[in-house]
């Protein structure tokens, strides 16, 4: 969609405003895990670099340590969040399943 008045033209790109839109609702963070885990991953690549190459080494440890800790808890919130949304979808059926045993079926004479 082309919007334009006078001589300046806006494309209003609405699949970008939607993710945005998406990334800004409640729990629509989950979505930024996958570039997360590449630039945690990145970082870590480059910091065994510098520590190969013998750039501040000590320095170059300690941040492959912290790398190394931020790659596994992502990794533990990612497996949480999938219980925690495994175990609502289980409830909210079990539970559409557990009030319709408890009501009589409608009689269709």
């Amino acid at each position: 969609q082309i919007l334009c008045s006078g001589r300046l033209c806006i494309h209003h790109a609405s699949s970008k405003m939607t993710f945005i839109q998406d990334l800004l609702k409640p729990g629509g963070g989950i979505a930024l895990i996958p570039f997360i885990r590449g630039t945690i991953a990145t970082l870590l690549v480059l910091v065994i670099l510098m520590g190969i190459a013998d750039i501040a080494r000590i320095h170059m440890v300690v941040l492959a340590c912290l790398s190394i800790g931020l790659l596994m808890s992502i990794s533990w919130f990612e497996k949480a969040w999938n219980d925690v949304q495994r175990s609502r979808g289980e409830s909210s059926s079990s539970s559409s399943a557990a009030s319709m045993a408890g009501k009589e079926p409608e009689k269709t004479d």
